[in-house]
């Protein structure tokens, strides 16, 4: 699985589902923001993408983050179980 950074530096994973649709998953610190809205800090986010490398065509979904594992191995564990319920292969991933 390859983790890359956005121009944020935030990291994250991107992949295709069967169909063809694209999916990218990150890590946003909002630490101090007005848009930390359950005061941990952390938030893991994922949206559809138009293809790979392109920015997020839709409103992302945010999952505030309550524990202290590394931003990649936090990723890493929600991609692998929604390719694990969805059907995605590991090689339809950038």
């Amino acid at each position: 699985m390859n983790i890359t950074r956005d121009k944020q530096g935030q990291p994250l994973i991107e992949w295709e589902m069967p169909d063809g649709c694209w999916k990218r998953a990150w890590i946003q610190d909002r630490s101090g923001s007005n848009k930390d809205w359950a005061g941990t800090g952390k938030y893991l986010n994922v949206a559809r993408l138009d293809g790979p490398g392109i920015d997020p065509g839709g409103n992302a979904t945010d999952f505030p983050i309550f524990c202290d594992l590394p931003d990649e191995q936090i990723l890493e564990a929600f991609v692998q179980s929604v390719c694990a319920i969805t059907g995605c292969q590991p090689s339809q991933m950038v």
